[in-house]
């Protein structure tokens, strides 16, 4: 099966390469380091790293307290692997220079290795679902201490791996641990091969993103300045499908609260001028962010057609929506808009994150909305009822403070492999 694998992916490769070609026609550096792909370097790195991979954006954004900590507590550099752009912007947004950025090479036996032997990483930290059996081979063949944390499996995902489970059992063999996001997460990693004892739950690393100061000390008087007197609604990481449910919902919570001011963020900007024509056909007037203009009081849509600002809008929001649950997607980060203060709704489809918002919904912190008029039922309720809004809010919060701590075990997990370094090289 490994051969197998080897063989179609070098047969594969020309049109991998094509596609390549054809994402980077949009992006600025994908194209011109194609050559990190196929683990050939242009310039000296640094070695003995600690390398963490995080696929994309969702990745790094969960990543980003471990590697501030790994980056701050041991004397090695801290490499950051991703798989697209805008993984990449968003290294270089949190991280700035403080850390190495390549692109993770293509899981072929030639790219891997010569990768591994450019950097010659001390352990190999991937985060959440990512299985590459070459580089899982190679780790352990260049007995390289290999995590997968933050690890997460959707019940989808994980019926299609137990097909696999014999070669899967494989290449899970070389794995030093598996830091699970919650139970049913270490109990679908077990059942397609990985062993018990390698297993361990931590949570989930989302609940402990940091969030600026300065978000919340400027948020009043940017919410003024943006979005003078009106109740904003926040609804992130849209995809299609999503953004006519909210446009309607929209029209007819307006004539019962003209002030309400709905925000889209589309999980891709891309889309910026498909959204546009559907305000134009629901009769709704549409201010871009890339306008560099604050709302008047005809604005019904503000369109965030920008990359990497949801933090900041859910900052400034009454009430938000996470998106990516209203089309079958999966969800995305729930709890982000929860760390900023804001009350939290999402769709019916969240598989990506279904043990959380379950608990979440137990905990009575969140409201989920099967359909557009839940949606507007919420909202309302919202509105009408301060003190419904503050309970949601105070028990999301509450919710949060009881399951944080993530990367404090992951932590635990990863230490022993880098302790005898550690104590050499730090002070007390």
């Amino acid at each position: 099966m490994y051969y197998f694998y080897v063989a179609l992916f070098y047969l594969l490769l020309p049109l991998l390469l094509m596609f390549r070609y054809f994402k980077g026609l949009k992006w600025q550096s994908f194209n011109t380091r194609y050559h990190e792909v196929l683990g050939f370097y242009k310039k000296k790195h640094a070695q003995n790293v600690i390398w963490v991979h995080a696929a994309s954006l969702g990745e790094v954004e969960a990543a980003h307290v471990l590697i501030e900590y790994l980056r701050k507590n041991y004397p090695y550099k801290v490499l950051v692997t991703t798989g697209t752009e805008p993984g990449y912007d968003r290294v270089r947004a949190l991280q700035g220079d403080q850390m190495e950025h390549v692109y993770l090479p293509y899981d072929m036996p030639g790219a891997v290795e010569r990768f591994i032997k450019h950097f010659q990483p001390k352990v190999a930290i991937i985060m959440e679902t990512e299985i590459w059996p070459v580089l899982f081979a190679k780790c352990k063949q260049h007995e390289v201490p290999l995590f997968i944390v933050n690890a997460r499996l959707t019940e989808k995902s994980s019926k299609g791996y137990l097909k696999l489970k014999g070669f899967l059992a494989k290449v899970f063999a070389g794995v030093s641990g598996v830091a699970a996001q919650t139970e049913v997460d270490a109990h679908r990693y077990q059942e397609i091969g990985v062993l018990a004892e390698k297993i361990t739950v931590s949570g989930n690393m989302k609940l402990d993103m940091p969030i600026a100061e300065v978000l919340r000390v400027n948020m009043a008087q940017v919410k003024q300045e943006l979005f003078p007197n009106r109740q904003v609604f926040v609804v992130g990481s849209t995809h299609a499908g999503e953004d006519e449910i909210f446009l309607r919902a929209y029209r007819r919570l307006k004539s019962k609260f003209p002030e309400i001011l709905l925000v889209l963020v589309p999980r891709q900007p891309k889309r910026a001028p498909e959204i546009k024509q559907l305000c134009a056909r629901n009769k709704l007037n549409v201010l871009a962010r890339t306008e560099h203009k604050p709302c008047d009081v005809v604005t019904d849509v503000y369109l965030v057609d920008t990359l990497g600002e949801l933090k900041q809008m859910y900052a400034l929001a009454d009430f938000s929506f996470v998106a990516g649950s209203m089309v079958p997607v999966g969800g995305h980060n729930i709890f982000e808009p929860i760390l900023l203060g804001v009350p939290v709704m999402f769709g019916p489809h969240m598989k990506n994150v279904e043990l959380q918002a379950k608990q979440l919904l137990e905990a009575r912190g969140a409201i989920q909305c099967v359909d557009e008029a839940g949606i507007i039922r919420s909202v309302a309720l919202m509105i009408e009822n301060p003190q419904e809004k503050l309970r949601l809010i105070n028990n999301a919060q509450a919710f949060v403070a009881k399951n944080n701590g993530a990367v404090e075990r992951t932590i635990t997990l990863i230490d022993p492999f880098l302790r005898v370094n550690k104590a050499t090289h730090l002070p007390d």
